[in-house]
């Protein structure tokens, strides 16, 4: 099996330099590690390999490039690997690793070198210290690189079978084929779980692997197809197929001898064979020959199986003192092979790690806890704000409509009181046509013609005014002027008027009311209180500001609210109700409030007449 473990670890040592990191500027060396580099190390020839990798070494120097470094120093040492210079390798091993632990923040590189290390202390038999680094690279892979856990599998396999660990063997050998994605990789896998059966006397189930596994072409390798042929053959030998089995057997060993790798259990596993055929002394060549391979392997307990080996010949062949110095040299090798302490040294550090596994599985869960809580309170924070945002926007949406309302109630109260003043000029315009008609009459064309000036200016200044919602204050006390002195022709100047204002003279231009609202209550003052009264009447207008509003009174000394016999009286409350609606639009609209009082005079004064008192908000130029 040593051939698999070591191809095993070149590609694993060389896929993870390509595989890593790989920065735009390291793109082509990383490639020619993979093309150039990695084949030649597959198939063992390392010293084309080391020529390849001195050739770029110079180029990896003035690049500066850690990751590229870390690269070429495990490729130098699995070259030294291969020529089995295992002090060497170590040097170069530890090198990279060195460099890795100073730069390397994804310990991607780190990971590579403890693998390698690993593969060097197994292969120098130092297996306390090889399982502790590929155990640290079993955790460090779950954390960072789950990919990668198939070769760090292969590694542990092979160091408990080493130690002679079955349940441990067992349970990286699944855990490594159950994780493989690569069909070479599950080669190697399946290649060790048959010999792993075999060892624990399951044939049938490494039958069935072995049987898969030479059907599987997807990898062609003669270092595998050499192991592949040889283990086949002895599982068939061992099933009784013994004819059957030798012939795989001698196909794998011929094309190991033309790769010069045949090693002690190639030999050993065919003088079985044999002996079970009864060819005893090709039994016997083949075990010598065995025993001169193993010497150099140091593999303390195949040259006991080696020995028990010979001792079984010796018997079947009636030498039984052959026999029993066979088994005195097994004995011998018995206290050679590894102390049991180790099983317990590895399964006491099993433990240690797992626990440590358990330990970042814990906090791994708290943290993901952690982050879980984390994101639902974003999600509540987040709903909070849509409720809000949906609030803030439906009470905006609620304001814009309640606004779009209250704009379509101002218009059509505009509508309706340029109706009013329409009504107003033609109950005006009628008397005014009948006035004239009477001054015709009369013979009075000087009189006529004064009043049609008069009445041609009055609605003049009343169509310029109902146009705008707003109209100077000048503009406004000119057609009232202009609408008393007509009414005076009109009553046969029945009535006196006096405007005055105070502390606006300057500002007449600038201060702005909506037009129509003084006209309505010095009507009102004419035809209520004054008209048919045989006392000649009196309305007196004062304007003055106050607290950013204007206050305007109208005071009359008429008849009062006393009589019932006036045929106008039914238009009074519908004329105050309208004034009392546009002073109210008008107190919305300028953010000012605005009064209206009406009082009757003799039942506070005694005297005659009714006073209105008006706070009417204005706006400014």
């Amino acid at each position: 099996m040593y051939r698999i473990f070591l191809l095993t670890i070149i590609c694993m040592a060389c896929n993870s330099s390509s595989k890593r990191e790989q920065l735009p500027a390291s793109g082509e060396l990383m490639s020619f590690f993979k093309n150039n580099v990695n084949p030649l190390l597959q198939n063992l020839e390392s010293t084309g390999a080391r020529k390849k990798l001195d050739s770029i070494l110079p180029v990896i120097k003035k690049r500066d490039n850690y990751v590229e470094m870390c690269s070429w120093l495990r490729c130098m040492a699995v070259v030294y690997q291969i020529e089995n210079k295992l002090d060497s390798a170590r040097l170069y091993v530890d090198q990279s690793l060195q460099l890795a632990m100073e730069k390397d923040t994804t310990e991607r590189q780190i990971l590579a070198g403890k693998i390698q290390t690993a593969a060097v202390l197994n292969e120098s038999k130092s297996l306390d210290s090889a399982l502790h680094y590929a155990r640290d690279a079993y955790s460090l892979a779950k954390r960072i690189d789950t990919p990668g856990l198939p070769f760090i599998c292969m590694k542990l396999y092979d160091i408990y079978e080493k130690i002679g660990d079955l349940p441990m063997q067992k349970r990286y050998l699944f855990e490594g084929f159950n994780r493989s994605t690569s069909p070479k990789h599950k080669t190697v896998f399946a290649t060790n779980i048959s010999a792993y059966y075999d060892r624990v006397n399951q044939v049938d189930s490494a039958l069935i692997f072995f049987q898969a596994l030479m059907k599987d072409s997807s990898f062609s390798n003669p270092y595998y197809d050499a192991v592949r042929y040889e283990n086949l053959g002895a599982l068939l030998s061992k099933k009784g197929f013994l004819q059957e089995g030798l012939q795989y057997q001698l196909k794998g060993m011929q094309i190991s001898r033309e790769l010069d790798e045949l090693n002690a259990t190639s030999y050993f596993n065919v003088a079985a064979t044999y002996r079970k055929l009864g060819q005893y002394k090709k039994d016997e060549r083949l075990l010598d020959t065995a025993l001169s391979f193993v010497a150099h392997e140091k593999n303390p307990a195949l040259q006991k199986k080696i020995w028990q080996a010979k001792a079984e010949n010796g018997a079947l062949q009636k030498k039984p003192w052959q026999a029993y110095a066979a088994l005195d040299s097994a004995i011998a090798y018995n206290q050679k092979e590894v102390d049991s302490s180790i099983i317990a040294q590895a399964r006491e550090l099993e433990a240690k790690y797992s626990l440590l596994e358990k330990d970042n599985q814990i906090k791994s869960l708290a943290l993901s806890h952690q982050v879980s809580e984390n994101t639902r309170e974003r999600q509540r924070k987040a709903i909070v704000r849509i409720i809000c945002s949906v609030a803030i926007i439906g009470m905006f949406g609620v304001w814009m409509w309640r606004r779009k309302q209250f704009k379509r109630n101002i218009r059509e109260e505009s509508l309706r009181q340029q109706l009013l003043r329409g009504q107003i000029d033609s109950h005006f315009l009628y008397n005014s046509v009948n006035g004239l008609q009477k001054l015709i009459e009369e013979g009075n064309k000087a009189g006529a013609t004064e009043f049609v000036q008069r009445l041609s200016r009055l609605f003049r200044l009343s169509l310029e005014n109902a146009r705008q919602p707003f109209v100077p204050l000048k503009n406004e006390l000119d057609a009232l002027a202009s609408y008393l002195t007509l009414q005076q022709s009109l009553f046969d100047n029945q009535f006196e008027y006096h405007i005055e204002f105070d502390g606006i003279d300057d500002q007449e231009e600038d201060i702005l009311i909506p037009p129509m609202l003084l006209q309505p209550f010095a009507e009102n003052a004419i035809l209520h209180g004054i008209a048919g009264q045989k006392e000649k009447g009196q309305i007196n207008i004062r304007i003055h500001m106050k607290d950013k509003a204007l206050h305007c009174v109208i005071d009359d000394n008429g008849r009062g609210f006393q009589s019932v016999e006036d045929p106008h009286q039914k238009k009074r409350p519908l004329s105050t109700i309208i004034n009392k609606e546009r002073l109210e639009i008008l107190s919305r609209q300028t953010n000012t409030p605005a009064q209206l009082k009406i009082i009757d005079k003799k039942a506070t004064t005694g005297e005659a007449g009714v006073r209105v008192e008006l706070i009417l908000p204005y706006q400014m130029e």
